[in-house]
């Protein structure tokens, strides 16, 4: 198994070291093709030695990662069904790509995401493909806004974070959901065997100032309504 860091800024930098911690160093891999500079300090996990450097690069040198220094893309690698796929990127464009490879190679992904003061993270398996557990079913969004797209060469990186600024709370909260999900989905979930019934479990989590929320399997293929959710990544 492989754990695939995708995006190394305001989410993955904080994702990067408890990762490390969790499952060993040697089983991660981060991508990101941006280099850090000193406007990213007040929210991302670096220093004022790191600035200039690429971002994967200098999580891969501080944790004994392994690192690819360029951003992702849909066909720019292969992966094995055991491997999970972690989008940190703030953009519609990775997670569409990072959820055509789960549906191409059977992997399984988590995407984080925040705002200002609100995050959430959210699993994908290749079996929930068109259904209300697809993020492209929530948040269709997913399929058509390429702004922001650090791959495309006529595209501005930014864009999202000077229209939207963001705290470094929302930051190492949508870090933690998400490897809240991963803990569950990839070290618990195997040992309950089918003494829980699938539909009891969460597959998303959202939280804000005031409140979490946990969205179970069940309570969303059972409600209609969930096909018109309308919140925001």
């Amino acid at each position: 198994m492989k754990a695939y860091i995708i995006g190394a800024g305001g989410v993955g930098s904080w994702l990067a070291p408890s990762m490390a911690k969790l499952i060993g160093g040697e089983k991660i891999t981060v991508f990101d093709g941006d280099v850090l500079e000193k406007k990213n300090l007040n929210r991302q996990l670096f220093n004022d030695g790191e600035i200039g450097d690429n971002k994967a690069e200098a999580l891969g040198s501080m944790y004994g990662l392994d690192f690819l220094a360029r951003f992702y893309s849909f066909g720019c690698m292969s992966h094995e069904p055991e491997d999970w796929l972690i989008c940190c990127a703030d953009n519609h464009a990775c997670r569409l790509a990072v959820l055509q490879s789960c549906d191409e190679y059977r992997c399984k992904c988590i995407i984080a995401a925040n705002e200002k003061t609100s995050a959430e993270s959210y699993l994908y398996k290749r079996q929930w493909q068109g259904t209300p557990l697809d993020p492209r079913v929530y948040y269709p969004s997913i399929l058509t806004d390429t702004s922001d797209d650090p791959t495309r060469p006529e595209g501005c990186t930014g864009e999202a974070q000077r229209a939207t600024p963001q705290l470094v709370s929302a930051n190492m909260m949508a870090a933690s959901l998400a490897q809240w999900l991963f803990v569950f989905w990839h070290l618990k979930r195997p040992g309950l065997g089918r003494k829980v019934d699938d539909e009891l479990l969460p597959y998303r989590y959202r939280a804000n100032m005031t409140m979490l929320e946990t969205f179970k399997i069940g309570d969303t293929i059972n409600d209609p309504r969930t096909n018109n959710d309308t919140g925001t990544v």
